[in-house]
This record gives structure tokens, sequence and C-alpha cells, in this order.
């Protein structure tokens, strides 16, 4: 089963990321994939994409990210943002 969740406006608290992934992780554990819209979204802050992305990327793996998490309609920048986020965390749980 697929839940979309649809977003708009400039996201950039991270706590506000914190219980988005929650709900997120929620979800997933329900079996669901989750399909995140950011078609209306303008822009997206490192600190929201690292506490929803790198975190969720970090306890979860980035198989699961892959195979729970789709974005759709995100812009140019905001993609960059989440590769970014996630890519830090990556690296630093690498390490």
């Amino acid at each position: 089963m697929t839940k979309t969740l649809k977003y708009k406006g400039s996201l950039a608290n991270r706590n506000t990321a914190a219980q988005e992934r929650h709900q997120i992780e929620e979800l997933a554990y329900k079996g669901e994939q989750v399909v995140l819209d950011y078609s209306e979204v303008s822009s997206l802050s490192g600190s929201y994409a690292d506490e929803l992305f790198g975190v969720f990327t970090q306890r979860h793996g980035a198989q699961a990210l892959k195979s729970t998490l789709k974005v759709k309609g995100a812009s140019q920048a905001v993609a960059h943002a989440i590769g970014q986020a996630i890519q830090q965390r990556m690296k630093a749980h690498a390490a």
C-alpha cells in the first residue's frame, strides 16, 4: 500500500522534520511505501533534509530509504539538499 504525503511552502524546521520522520517510520513499519509530494515546496533547508532523510538513512540504511520513500515533484534545489543530507550521514556513519 502507498501513502502520499503532500507538502507546500518552505520546509525549514528540524523539529517539524523529526515529527514527519516519525510519521513516515510508523507507516513504514506497517509495510506502506511513502510518497513525499514536494511539487509545491519552494525551499527545503539543510537541517530539515538532514533530520528527515539523513537521520532516516542513518537509522534504517540506504536500502530501506530506497524501498520506503519516494520523492515526487522536487525542484533541483530541493533534490540537491536531500541528496547532500543523505550523503553526509552515510559518510559520517561509515567513518
